[in-house]
């Protein structure tokens, strides 16, 4: 049997494969060949195309099986696209042909076995399916622009690979478009993830301090170094002009020595004579006293005399010429001078003294009595050298022809003789100075040693402006402050420069060293520039990294559920099982026809149009899109993240519904309409990710195959549901379902291929369900739940729901119920008692709901205190079952302080308000509602290691809070108040806090009964110990035992008050008599309900023992602490009689007598048990934990040590 083929011809016994039918299709090809219809595998089993001639294939408008249809006509009318499976490529690895080809083809059908040809004619004879068999054409032709194929509405130059029609300003276009929309795309993704631009500011801001931080290290490095430079050029330029001045000095000792000792000048006193002798009339009225000293002091003898003196002196101290003159004052009289006017003294020689001889040719001062004139500088200079008896430095001054002198006065001092009183002493203005001769004087050239010291050059050289003057010294402001500056001195201000402080003979020197130009280095500002820039760059580049990683994760996420992609990661198998799920699918009805009279690129387009929307559908029901073929769309509700059946089945009606809507209103680009069939199936599945090249998480199962038919034997803009679906949709959560029997003529439902007959269901319409038609307290409404959801209700009289999953016996009684269960057992037995309600656990949820029924109670005693008709409205009840779970998710794993012990001491705290209720005392309710509160979030974020251990390690915790603070207590209320605080608890807050004083009230009970149970503290238990004493004297209480003294701010920021609260509510925060004991009672609650298990049964305080010696060991393992079993014996003995007995006789005074008594009696039986048993029970504890050994079979082994020993006394 042969097959005629372009002219050619194929030998029957040849199968067709990929490469002879490059884009296999299932569309009837030109003239009278006959194609093998393709076989799809779906699910687990092979099946064919809702196109196979076995099931009952109902036409376009009708879809219902008739005798007479033809398999040309069911060929035409029921098929599946396969243009969507060229583009994707995929399904060519689903199709296999087979059969023979002599103008007929056979279709093989795997379920029957048995084969029925099928005659296939052609619709057209140019359709794509036509050109797809030319030898002369090319399919993909008119993608290019080329044959046939012209369609000038689509645009296909984009997909112009090879550049042949592009051309510059194509190309700009196109790079234009391009970055503006990965631009926009860019900041619409920042924008949709904030966490993006969080991290991205947080970047741009850690990266700029950071630099912005090292360079300004850096700058003020490089300005402490200017500083330093310009400090030591200051300095080492003063040291230098003292060391001159020092040097300018001596021979003015010299001279002073040689005087005294020379003999030459002891009658030049004596001769001048005290004043008023050789007095020139007149001058005595003036500020200049004048002796005629002519013949005495101008006797060149005396010149001579004097100049064989000073002449040697000064050039052995080689002074360069600074040094430009020397006068000597007998009786201090200006009398010899060197060098003198007279040029042809003896022994002259003008190169000594460079200047000097017409500095002192010029002097008036001749015959001048300083001792005795009253003008202001030599009376300061002559009472500085015999008064005061100090060195003199006077100037600079000028003395033309020169500019700038200094001048040095040394005082002569004579030996006295007690004989001659008046020849040995000398008036000095009044002052009758013993022994004093008189005074030698030196003169500097300040512009020469000026010159000399290169202090211009020395501050140039380093850029550096100065301003050196005198602060201090032998002044009467007939010299100049200043001694020197630089030209550009008068800028320096006080930001660019700084003043050094320096000392000398000449005083006290200050020198303003700056650089116009300031510290600051002039590449600061660059620098900071760059650092901004380079941060924005790295921040951009973060920001851009993220976004990749954003897009790359929401597409991974697209591709395949979380779950799967984690496990895919870490090389696992993925493969999952579910009971119960729905699933959807639909596909085009005619497509095929449709399809061959579009260019490929169009079908793809009205697919992408419409498949966009339908995604959009399956976001907004929370639905799972698994995948499409061609025109086939996929759905399931209910997996792969699970949830109750009959909510599953709900979610995906409700796309489908929305789905066929949308359709309804969707055209073409040509403005045709399309229709759709749709079918849905529920039942189990498996799920998961088949091989590792391409990996795609597909459903398996009969349930796929089952929604397939249930799709392929609906009809057009209708959606068949199998039994099963249509009873979950009557037991659907949130929606009414109004569904129809598929009824057919006198046949009820559809012949289904391996189903045989289904009675099936039609989904016409859907609305919001009546919330009493939902409840029924009557009926047990069984649902198939993979994973039952977490109710926040647990009392079906309170809230009138009943649960879909399997509750704990606890959500069947009213939370009254609960508490009054919970607060009717002995203190001895908490948590043992018969019955169920009570019973120790560590199921959370129970706990929860215990929890829950505890703070209801509470909250509900306070709001009928404020009003006696008050309810508690649903919303507060149902945030506070949300409360209660979100602060059990802070509680962590480890074994002693947990979300268990929690509740422990919550039920504690609770039974210690009874019995004080019971014995008398006015319930306050606000208070006992804040200390269960407090108790349930006592130890809330424990990381399971003391405070010691968090600051040894320098936990982040030990970061946050002062020393002292302690720190696991205080973290403990920040999460409880950052919880409480939260928008989604408005309704709880303003029940328990709707005013200032419940805040006041609320806070001050929550610090103080939270704070005080850091016991590890001994000077915390010690303040403790005193405000009790304190509580039980009548004096008004020390203001120093207030324990929220530290806190008050963060109490305030808390509950949302601010400090204008004290003024407003005085009263509430002075320490008083009444005050105190409220807080001592409150803390003495706490302390004995956070120890309680101590002060009530062996069981008790043996089971939280073996706990906290499992935390401990969990820490040692982590060498965080010694092996707490070495001193674990003699530790709890030691804790007993230190602490735990000391408490429990302290708060004997809050209990009636023969409650109080039961604690001392338990708390000592128990001591007495574990001195007896103590080390046996720490070995079998060791042990224990050593071998990973169950709890429960430890505490077995614990619990007997205790009941068999009571038993044998007769005591149990």
């Amino acid at each position: 049997m042969k097959i005629k083929l372009g002219g050619g011809s194929l030998d029957d016994s040849r199968r067709f494969t990929l490469s002879d039918w490059e884009g296999a299709v299932e569309e009837p090809l030109s003239g009278d060949v006959s194609v093998p219809r393709p076989v799809f595998r779906r699910g687990t089993d092979d099946f064919a195309d809702n196109h196979n001639g076995n099931a009952p294939m109902p036409s376009e408008e009708s879809a219902a099986p008739s005798a007479d249809d033809s398999s040309s006509t069911r060929a035409t009318t029921r098929r599946r696209s396969s243009v969507g499976s060229a583009m994707k490529g995929s399904i060519f690895r689903r199709i296999s042909f087979m059969g023979s080809l002599d103008g007929t083809a056979e279709t093989a059908d795997p379920q029957s076995g048995s084969d029925r040809g099928t005659d296939f004619t052609s619709s057209t004879g140019s359709n794509i399916w036509s050109k797809l068999m030319s030898h002369n054409e090319s399919l993909w032709d008119g993608v290019d622009g080329k044959g046939a194929f012209d369609d000038d509405d689509d645009d296909e130059s984009v997909f112009d690979d090879d550049g042949k029609n592009g051309d510059c300003r194509k190309s700009m276009k196109r790079c234009g478009l391009t970055w503006w929309w990965e631009t926009q795309h860019f900041f619409s993704t920042m924008m949709r993830y904030p966490h993006i631009l969080v991290i991205s500011l947080v970047t741009f801001g850690v990266l700029c301090g950071v630099g912005i931080a090292a360079i300004t290290a850096e700058k003020e490095n490089y300005i402490a170094k200017q500083k330093s430079t310009a400090q030591f050029v200051a300095r080492e330029t003063a040291n230098w002009f003292s060391d001159e001045f020092r040097r300018a000095m001596l021979p003015l000792y010299s001279v002073q020595q040689g005087v005294l000792h020379s003999g030459y000048f002891d009658s030049l006193p004596e001769k001048i004579g005290r004043f008023p002798n050789l007095l020139i009339p007149g001058t005595e009225e003036t500020d200049f006293t004048v002796r005629n000293v002519t013949g005495i002091c101008d006797d060149r003898d005396m010149i001579n005399k004097f100049r064989s003196i000073v002449r040697p002196i000064n050039q052995d101290n080689d002074l360069d010429g600074i040094v430009v003159g020397y006068r000597l004052f007998p009786n201090n009289v200006a009398c010899l001078t060197e060098p003198h006017a007279q040029e042809s003294s003896d022994g002259f020689n003008a190169d000594d003294f460079p200047q000097g001889e017409a500095l002192l040719s010029s002097d008036n001062a001749f015959g001048l009595d300083t001792g005795s004139s009253a003008f202001p500088l030599w009376k300061m200079i002559t009472t500085d050298l015999f008064i005061n008896r100090q060195f003199n430095i006077f100037g600079p001054f000028n003395m033309p022809p020169m500019s700038e002198l200094i001048c040095g006065h040394l005082a002569i001092w004579k030996d006295v003789d007690s004989t001659d009183f008046v020849q040995d002493t000398l008036n000095v203005h009044g002052t009758e100075v013993a022994g004093a001769w008189g005074f030698i004087v030196n003169f500097l050239d300040w512009t020469k040693m000026k010159d000399k010291s290169d202090i211009y050059k020395r501050f140039a050289d380093c850029h550096l402006e100065f301003d050196l003057t005198r602060v201090s010294g032998s002044t009467v402001g007939l010299d100049s402050a200043t001694l020197a500056k630089s030209e550009n001195a008068d800028m320096l201000t006080d930001e660019n420069s700084i003043v050094v402080t320096t000392t000398s003979l000449h005083g006290e020197w200050q020198n303003k060293v700056g650089s116009l130009n300031g510290w600051e280095p002039a590449w600061f500002p660059g620098a900071v520039a760059g650092i901004v820039l380079a941060s924005f760059v790295l921040a951009f580049l973060t920001a851009s990294t993220l976004v990749e990683r954003q897009l790359h994760r929401n597409l991974l996420y697209k591709v395949m559920p979380r779950r799967a992609i984690m496990k895919l990661q870490r090389g696992q198998t993925v493969l999952e099982k579910f009971n119960l799920v729905t699933i959807f699918f639909s596909d085009i009805v005619g497509f095929t026809n449709m399809a061959g009279n579009m260019r490929p690129i169009q079908v793809m387009k009205m697919l992408n149009e419409l498949y966009t929307e339908l995604d959009k559908l399956v976001e907004k029901h929370n639905v799972y899109k698994v995948e499409t073929i061609g025109d086939a769309y996929m759905v399931v509700g209910g997996a792969p993240s699970r949830v109750p059946a009959p909510l599953a089945a709900e979610r995906v009606a409700l796309f489908a519904l929305e789905a066929v809507s949308f359709v309804r209103k969707f055209r073409t680009k040509d403005g045709n309409r399309i229709f759709i069939r749709a079918g849905l199936a529920s039942g189990p599945t498996v799920g998961g990710v088949v091989g590792c090249s391409m990996p795609r998480y597909c459903f398996f199962g009969d349930t796929v195959n089952f929604a397939s038919r249930m799709e392929s034997t609906s009809k057009k803009m209708k959606i068949q549901v199998a039994d099963i679906t249509y009873r979950l949709l009557q037991d659907a959560p949130t929606a009414s379902f109004v569904m129809t029997k598929r009824v057919e003529g006198d046949i009820v439902g559809v012949q289904v291929k391996g189903k045989g007959h289904q009675v099936t269901h039609w989904i016409e319409r859907a609305g919001p369900r009546a919330w009493d038609s939902f409840v029924n307290d009557e009926e047990d409404v069984k649902r198939d739940v993979e994973t039952p959801t977490i109710s926040s209700k647990y009392s079906k009289e309170n809230y009138g729901i009943k649960e879909a999953d399997s509750a704990a016996e606890e959500r069947n009684y009213t939370s009254e119920e609960i508490y009054d269960a919970m607060t009717t057992q002995d203190w001895e037995s908490l948590g043992h008692a018969s019955s169920s309600l009570v019973a120790a656990t560590d199921d959370g949820y129970s706990l929860g709901f215990r929890a829950c029924a505890l703070l209801e109670h509470h909250l509900l005693c306070v709001l009928q205190e404020r009003d006696p008709s008050a309810e508690m409205n649903l919303s507060v009840k149902i945030q506070i079952n949300q409360f209660v779970q979100e602060v059990s998710e802070t509680y962590g794993t480890a074994k002693f302080h947990n979300w268990s012990h929690a509740n422990h001491v919550t039920t504690s705290m609770n039974k210690l308000l009874a019995v004080i209720q019971e014995g008398g005392e006015e319930p306050i309710p606000l208070n006992s509602f804040s200390l269960v509160f407090a108790a349930l979030v006592h130890d809330a974020g424990h990381t399971g290691m003391s405070n010691k251990i968090l600051k040894d390690i320098d936990h982040p915790l030990s970061k946050k809070f002062d020393d002292s603070i302690p720190i696991a207590e205080k973290n403990s209320i920040d999460i409880a108040l950052d919880i409480l605080f939260r928008d989604n608890f408005a309704s709880l807050r303003n029940a328990i806090l709707p005013g200032e004083m419940d805040k006041i009230e609320f806070a001050r009970t929550l610090f103080q009964s939270i704070l005080i149970t850091d016991i590890a503290t001994p000077d915390r238990v010690k303040l403790g110990i005193e405000r009790f004493k304190a509580s039980q004297d009548s004096q008004d209480p020390d203001v120093g035992l207030c324990p929220l003294a530290s806190h008050i701010s963060d109490l305030f920021d808390g509950v949302g008050l601010d400090e204008s609260v004290k003024d407003e509510h005085p009263d509430e925060f002075v320490v008083t008599s009444s005050g105190l004991k409220r807080c001592v009672r409150n803390e003495h609650l706490m302390l004995l309900s956070d120890v309680g298990h101590l002060c009530q049964s062996w069981e008790n305080f043996i089971k939280w023992n073996f706990r906290l010696f499992k935390e401990l060991m969990d820490c040692h393992r982590k060498k965080l602490c010694d092996n707490p079993r070495e001193t674990w014996v003699q530790g709890q003995i030691a804790f007993f009689d230190k602490y735990i007995i000391p408490l429990a006789e302290r708060s004997h005074t809050f209990f009636p007598d023969e409650f109080g008594d039961a604690i001392i009696t338990n708390a000592m039986n128990n001591l007495k048990l574990w001195t007896m048993f103590g080390i046996q029970a720490t070995n079998i504890m060791a042990l224990g934990v050593r071998n990973d050994e169950r709890e429960e079979a430890v505490l077995m082994e614990l619990y007997g040590l205790g009941s068999d020993y009571l038993a044998r006394k007769g005591q149990k």
